[in-house]
């Protein structure tokens, strides 16, 4: 009977961890597939008006993924909305959704639950893109999401290689400790 017991319990601190890991994930910036600098700590980048970005996200483990852009006219657009295998890449161009002048920002949400209220209001703007109540419930949620993972503390973070030629690595920067993360980037677009 101790045998039993004592297996149970194991099995069930094992579970608890398993629950309780923390997500990790890498996100990346890249112009023309060449290496971009990694992730600034201001969250703004400026680009040239020729240039194409891409984001690239690449969470450790199973997850759930939202990027979501924003024009200078408050308009919404999804760029990806589901969920993600472990290593899987999820690879964006956030200019190519909207070429409207002034700077946009990206809302890159991943999340080791599913967002169902997030979900909700996205497909209800997906029904209705030109209805401001649905533009203003998705923007709520993004700053419920934002507010839900800044009390958790700043997330660590750190510069990593995420592959590459022999010529050059590209670097990415990597998140880890918290089990949702909403980062906001701003993209600027320079007329040089």
């Amino acid at each position: 009977m101790k045998k039993i017991l004592l297996i149970l319990l194991f099995a069930g601190i094992v579970v608890l961890q398993a629950q309780a890991q923390d997500l990790t994930w890498d996100i990346q910036l890249l112009i023309k597939g060449k290496e971009r600098e990694p992730l600034p700590r201001s969250q703004s980048i400026t680009v040239e008006n020729e240039e194409n970005l891409y984001v690239i996200v690449t969470p450790a483990a199973d997850c759930f993924c939202y990027i979501i852009s924003q024009n200078s006219e408050r308009k919404l657009f999804i760029l990806h909305e589901q969920p993600v295998k472990g290593e899987m890449k999820i690879r964006v161009n956030p200019l190519q959704a909207d070429n409207s002048p002034g700077a946009k920002t990206l809302y890159v949400i991943v999340s080791s639950e599913r967002q169902t209220k997030l979900e909700d209001v996205i497909k209800n703007l997906k029904s209705d893109p030109g209805s401001q109540r649905n533009t203003n419930n998705v923007q709520g949620e993004i700053a419920r999401l934002q507010d839900a993972a800044s009390g958790l503390g700043e997330p660590s973070s750190a510069l990593v290689t995420s592959g590459g030629t022999t010529r050059s690595e590209a670097s990415a920067t990597r998140f880890s400790g918290k089990n949702i993360y909403v980062r906001t980037l701003t993209i600027r677009t320079s007329n040089r």
